[in-house]
């Protein structure tokens, strides 16, 4: 596996300013829901930050996945993009094409890696080349129309094809823990524990705080009628 601390990260930071469409060079800070999350706040969920790049770990045409537990908005969490972070140790002219799943998880199977409704799926969208070399995040965008969540879900990337210059994948601080991301080569998810990953895999869910039923806003007729008056 050989894993490689991710030095400098300054200097890989720098890139953002050269990507366009839905690849781009970034630093994701996390934006933990909070208890009591207001309608338009914006989560990040998932495995947002990065340590390590691992080689010979991506093959193309295959799908990796996280677990996400977005709570504490009262109208539920529409999910906005999915993003996974790649690193190409050298200048490429690569291009993937990719598609973004939300599940719902089975709650009822004990290990959380049964994937149980799917909640919204992306278009296909080709990202790349990625130039110039270093940290990437593939963000891919969700339907405007995606339906909100409540509970924990799977955020899922799937790489349909595949390049000559494969990227490293990359993973979080601190130790891999089971049951938070999988990998599928068509055979069937694989928990990353069990890949012997030095950290959790880096990828994540976004997602926007939705507005109840209550929260819809009362026309002027209503108030009118609430108190009794014509003018």
């Amino acid at each position: 596996m050989n894993p490689k601390r991710l030095l400098p990260v300054i200097a890989l930071l720098v890139l953002a300013s050269a990507v366009a469409g839905s690849a781009h060079a970034a630093a994701a800070q996390a934006l933990d829901p909070v208890a009591q999350s207001q309608p338009g706040d914006i989560c990040k969920n998932g495995h947002t930050s990065y340590y390590w790049t691992l080689e010979n770990r991506f093959t193309g045409e295959e799908s990796f996945r996280v677990i996400c537990t977005p709570d504490g908005c009262e109208g539920g969490w529409k999910p906005l993009s999915v993003t996974m972070y790649l690193y190409w140790e050298e200048e490429n002219s690569c291009a993937l094409t990719v598609q973004a799943e939300i599940h719902e998880v089975d709650t009822t199977d004990p290990t959380r890696s049964t994937q149980g409704r799917l909640v919204a799926v992306s278009e296909q969208k080709t990202v790349g080349p990625f130039r110039p070399a270093g940290l990437w995040a593939v963000t891919v965008a969700m339907p405007t129309d995606s339906p909100p969540i409540n509970g924990p879900c799977f955020a899922s990337i799937r790489f349909i094809d595949t390049c000559d210059e494969l990227p490293y994948i990359v993973a979080a601080p601190g130790a891999c823990e089971a049951m938070r991301s999988w990998s599928d080569t068509g055979e069937g998810w694989t928990d990353m524990l069990d890949l012997d990953l030095p950290g959790n895999l880096t990828a994540y869910a976004s997602f926007e705080c939705q507005r109840t039923d209550e929260d819809e806003t009362v026309g002027w007729g209503t108030i009118k009628s609430m108190y009794k008056t014509d003018e």
